[in-house]
């Protein structure tokens, strides 16, 4: 028997482990994520952080041509309550902490998570865990968005307000920082923009609240933060989120001792393709800071897969990343102690001032608005980023095995392209298509539709959505159902610009074009990571080109039909889901249909090194993998291309 398999986890857990161990998981469909869940149980983790696939986070059913491609990829692929009866199979809703990384579509899968628990009897008080439901950090900086600003925030705001009557001991919101960090941000940003969407949600929800329901739901508002390298800034940046947060309740809310409670995962922007056995030890140093201080020491931690920057992490990666936070538990001691860095003058003078520059950007953006304070923010990041790769490009910050102390350590394998057992993703695709349109012909189509139009009555009518969810859950409803009835009583699906105009953004030192070129630039499938994109958009801009945003969530048929409509010469396509063979096939098919070989097309993303000649054999002109991190060198490549 393996050792992850015969583990007894209760028999060496202390009395009160100091943080939860999670590691975020999920992909497929729901058998095979269950069971990952239980050998990652049996291992000694202590709760469940569920990754869903990107159809079912923007709301789309297996099924949904948008769907193509990206089911069970990145994430477990959920649509109605069958599969979260399959998820959870042999897992006990109340006695297993479970957080769920779900935004846009949180109403629909928490009432399918308490459909399940209703099923097995589990009183809703019993329940412990967090839906994310944050959507500012989805229009700023991760994309999958769906609803438009004011709709969304309303959307998380039902849900908030039901669960902190109805499942009074779970997290209706966890306010996320992470992804700021990812797209630019300093610790005062991160802090400041995590803390400006957490006061516009409880402005939002004051009004329809008793001040007893208002400080029970400010006393339930959770966090989830990143945590990066610079291993001093980073302490003081956890120190001033704990810090600040209850002075910000007292002194905006008078509501007294709140505390601030926040998951963590370690910064994955500092994961690099080469060298990937360096990003063990990078990972191990990440994890320090918001666990060393007894004062500041996050609620739960999970870590990323060293391989990251390649692919979604195999089972042996994710058990290393639980043994190593079991090393830092068990092994360290650094539990034993009061804190450390009390009374320290560096650390209490960073933490000081890193408090009142995050405090001051948090005021700032809660007094544009929701809509306006997602504008500001996106191109502040925007700026931030650009700046962060022009210092890694030009050498003023070091990335061992990136710019400096290159070459191979060779002691870690490549990792598995897939993992889905003896079948292909395709087959596991096309068995989810096929099993989500005999779930729709079995289920009640009466119950299903009444329970519908009540949703889409209290969308239109300004009522809480979250009892007519429950009801389309119970009734049998899908996602894609959910979503559709959503959109069609609100103003549809919102598609935000994928790169704004951000003045001051510093030169990248990239070459030129040696005449006008136009080129289309697009972001494919569903998976909204803008980054790329953005720093792309403006080099090529720097570069003197012109440049077409197709937008984001393209099919390849979207893409080619933009770039001909504006007589682009170049096709730029990003791509992080898995799909890129796929979409590659379709556009350079579609381009072959219209007679339109003459269009370059370039793809970049994260895409396994073994698939660049796959797609230059398919017609691809180039291809840029995780491995091609100078920007100024990517932007060099497509004006040769170009020239």
């Amino acid at each position: 028997m393996s050792q992850a398999s015969s583990a007894k986890p209760s028999a060496i857990a202390p009395p009160r482990e100091p943080w939860i161990i999670r590691t975020y998981a999920g992909f497929g469909d729901a058998r095979q994520a269950n069971a990952r869940f239980l050998t990652n149980l049996r291992a000694g983790q202590r709760g469940l952080s569920i990754a869903f696939d990107l159809p079912t986070q923007n709301g789309y059913d297996p099924d949904a041509a948008l769907a193509a491609g990206e089911v069970g990829r990145a994430g477990v692929s959920v649509c109605q309550l069958e599969d979260m009866e399959a998820l959870l199979a042999g897992i006990d809703p109340g006695a297993v902490n479970i957080s769920m990384t779900i935004n846009a579509t949180a109403p629909f899968i928490f009432a399918l998570y308490l459909v399940l628990a209703e099923r097995r009897g589990v009183a809703w008080d019993a329940l412990r865990g967090t839906t994310q439901n944050d959507l500012f950090k989805e229009f700023v900086a991760r994309g999958t968005s769906i609803f438009e600003p004011e709709l969304s925030l309303r959307l998380s705001a039902d849900l908030i307000a039901f669960a902190a009557e109805r499942v009074p001991n779970w997290n209706p919101i966890n306010c996320c920082g992470y992804h700021y960090m990812e797209s630019g941000a300093g610790p005062a940003e991160e802090i400041g923009y995590t803390f400006a969407n957490a006061l516009m949600v409880l402005d939002a929800l004051r009004p329809r609240l008793d001040r007893a329901a208002f400080e029970r739901v400010v006393r339930r508002v959770s966090f989830f933060i990143n945590s990066g390298l610079e291993l001093v800034p980073e302490i003081c940046k956890v120190r001033a989120y704990f810090k600040l947060w209850p002075e910000l309740c007292r002194r905006q809310y008078g509501i007294e001792d709140v505390r601030f409670r926040a998951g963590c995962q370690v910064r994955s922007l500092t994961l690099t393709e080469q060298q990937p056995e360096v990003n063990i030890i990078r990972i191990a140093y990440e994890a320090l800071p918001v666990v060393l201080s007894a004062g500041a020491r996050v609620n739960a931690l999970q870590l990323p897969g060293f391989r990251e920057a390649i692919g979604l992490p195999d089972q042996a990666e994710q058990l290393l990343a639980l043994r190593t936070q079991q090393v830092l538990m068990y092994e360290t001691e650094l539990t034993r102690y009061e804190d450390i860095f009390e009374g320290s003058r560096v650390i209490e003078r960073l933490t000081a001032e890193t408090a009142a520059e995050a405090e001051a950007i948090a005021l700032r953006l809660r007094a544009l608005g929701y809509a306006r304070a997602i504008a500001a923010a996106s191109a502040e990041l925007t700026q931030r980023l650009a700046d962060y790769q022009r210092k890694l490009d030009s050498g003023e910050t070091i990335r061992v095995g990136v710019n400096a102390f290159a070459g191979e350590i060779g002691l870690a394998p490549p990792p598995r392209l897939q993992e889905s057992g003896d079948q292909g993703l395709g087959a596991l695709e096309r068995e989810r298509v096929e099993a989500v349109r005999l779930w729709r012909a079995r289920h009640n189509q009466a119950a299903v539709a009444a329970a519908r139009e009540k949703l889409a009555r209290a969308v239109a009518e300004g009522g809480s959505v979250t009892e007519p969810t429950l009801g389309m859950a119970r009734a049998g409803a899908t996602v894609g159902e959910w979503t559709e009835t959503v959109a069609q009583a609100g103003r549809g699906r919102y598609t935000p610009p994928i790169a704004e105009q951000a003045p001051g953004i510093p030169p990248l030192g990239t070459a030129r074009v040696n005449r006008p070129v136009r080129v289309a630039l697009g972001k494919a499938g569903l998976d909204g990571h803008m980054n790329a994109v953005k720093l792309l958009a403006h080099a090529l801009r720097q570069a003197g080109m012109e440049v077409i945003l197709t937008g984001f969530r393209q099919t390849p048929a979207q893409m080619v039909e933009a770039a001909l409509q504006e007589d682009a010469e170049l096709l730029a396509i990003s791509t992080l889901a898995g799909a890129h063979l796929e979409i590659a096939e379709q556009v350079m098919a579609a381009l072959g249909a219209r007679g339109a070989n003459g269009v370059k097309v370039v793809m970049g993303g994260i895409i396994p090194e073994p698939d660049r000649g796959k797609l230059l054999s398919i017609g691809v002109a180039a291809v840029f993998t995780p491995s091609d991190s100078n920007l100024a060198r990517v932007v060099e490549k497509i004006v040769a291309l170009l020239n």
